[in-house]
């Protein structure tokens, strides 16, 4: 029997991978110990997309619009390359909005062939930001997705 891995994620980079035709989106890729790189393929991104409408439906004032510049840092190349890890395919994600008077949301992307598990609380800004990384690297065009 396989143990459940449960990772709290602090880093998103997603990037699409041409050869595979799937998105990569690696989570925590500065820390090996707690790294989890996931598949994202074409039909489960377009069951994501009315999550991500829906969770972002509030108006953003310019202060979380400037804090959500300001969790936006490049990622270095060399740092993901040499803690790459073998990818596992993203099969279900959960969303839920708390109710800490933030409206912070919750998110757990997992794989439960794996029993892998990795939870993130973001703000208003934070999630649109991952909204915007995952469905800005996807080749819309090719996958029919150009009007997000």
């Amino acid at each position: 029997m396989q143990k459940e891995t449960v990772i709290q994620a602090k880093t998103f980079t997603c990037q699409y991978i041409k050869r595979e035709d799937r998105l990569l989106l690696t989570v925590n890729y500065k820390d090996i110990s707690s790294r989890i790189d996931f598949w994202i393929t074409r039909s489960f991104l377009l069951k994501l997309l009315p999550y991500f409408f829906e969770y972002s439906t509030t108006d953003l004032s310019p202060a979380t619009e400037q804090k959500e510049i300001q969790n936006t840092t490049p990622t270095d190349n060399s740092t993901f390359l040499l803690t790459q890890k073998e990818p596992v395919l993203l099969d279900s994600v959960d969303f839920s909005r708390l109710k800490d008077g933030d409206n912070n949301i919750q998110i757990t992307l997992k794989n439960l062939e794996k029993k892998i598990y990795c939870t993130a609380v973001l703000d208003e800004g934070s999630f649109k930001n991952f909204t915007k990384h995952i469905t800005n690297t996807a080749p819309v065009m090719e996958w029919g997705i150009f009007d997000i």
